[in-house]
């Protein structure tokens, strides 16, 4: 996504606009389109799947419903640096202290800091017009997106279903992969 990893831009505003604009470049006039996104990636992934067709979506940790996180998007000391990491990996997570010092550096250029559009690109309103299979997929221990958000979201999707994976945190994919890929079999 762009401003995301070594995506440019790396400084300024990021518009939501330009996000949605990659992605339909990137994905066209695909057809039978299985959409996933992971976190603000799955908020991207609503959108989607509003404006374009797709065959199944599925939603890991996701973002889409305007409301707060549980936890701030950046640290400036080293408490909430730990809130964040924990609410990421898991609540007995210990980071290196690299990973302490990379979350700190972060915290003025954050690409989620930098989101503009974000009114314009509200995707809560419209969630009930989804007609795809949508599974929502939580780590029981995310403390980003938490179990209330995560049912919030579900329940705001005709028909769609949540699927809570013990020993996941935000990142199910990664921190539980059998799991998760049960997940991704079992939907229709």
């Amino acid at each position: 996504l762009p401003g995301h990893g070594e995506s440019e831009p790396r400084t300024g505003p990021i518009p939501i606009s330009r996000i949605v604009a990659q992605l339909d470049e990137l994905l066209g006039d695909e057809r039978d389109l299985t959409v996933a996104g992971n976190s603000f990636g799955g908020w991207m992934a609503l959108h989607y799947a509003l404006h374009h067709r797709v065959s199944r979506l599925i939603l890991e940790s996701s973002g889409g419903l305007n409301r707060p996180l549980a936890v701030p998007l950046v640290a400036t000391n080293f408490d909430e640096a730990m809130l964040i990491l924990r609410a990421v990996h898991g609540p007995r997570y210990e980071p290196p202290q690299w990973v302490i010092d990379a979350l700190l550096e972060r915290a003025s250029g954050s690409p989620l800091l930098r989101l503009t559009e974000l009114a314009e690109h509200d995707v809560e309103p419209h969630l009930g017009e989804i007609g795809v299979p949508t599974m929502v997929i939580a780590g029981a221990d995310d403390g980003v997106v938490t179990r209330d958000y995560s049912e919030a979201l579900r329940d705001k999707i005709p028909g769609a279903t949540l699927h809570v994976i013990d020993g996941a945190a935000h990142i199910p994919h990664l921190q539980q992969p059998a799991r998760f890929l049960e997940c991704l079999t079992s939907i229709s």
